[in-house]
């Protein structure tokens, strides 16, 4: 996992150092991207363990969905670059902005307690409704 992260790093430094506008730009892996990776991870093994598949089969998928679901991301953040679009960015009111910051915090804050104490956290109480 470290050589996959250190390979993404030089992969991103390399997209930044020939494709920036900007000579100063330093490019480096972010976190936040990786809860929402592991999400989509959790959601492929749940669909497919439940319809009674593999884990060869959970493996393939997310080996194969994950990477195209970032080059995706990545070539749509490449076009609004390059068309000079990321102004709409700007139109996104702030209380979207901290919605998003604290779903991160909290995604982490669960992730860290889960760790913890060994046991997926996957609602906010520890009990179903009936």
């Amino acid at each position: 996992l470290a050589k996959l992260v250190i390979f993404s790093s030089f992969v991103h430094q390399l997209a930044f150092t020939l494709f920036s506008s900007l000579s100063f730009a330093i490019g480096t892996v972010q976190d936040a991207g990786l809860i929402f990776l592991s999400a989509m991870a959790n959601t492929i093994a749940n669909a497919i363990l439940s319809e009674g598949g593999s884990v060869g089969e959970v493996i393939s998928t997310t080996l194969v969905v994950l990477p195209l679901g970032t080059a995706t991301l990545g070539l749509v953040l490449m076009l609004l670059g390059k068309f000079r679009l990321l102004d709409i960015v700007s139109y996104l009111p702030m209380p979207v902005i901290g919605g998003y910051l604290a779903f991160i915090g909290y995604f982490c804050l669960e992730a860290g307690v889960a760790l913890c104490i060994g046991k997926s956290m996957t609602t906010i109480s520890d009990r179903e409704l009936p």
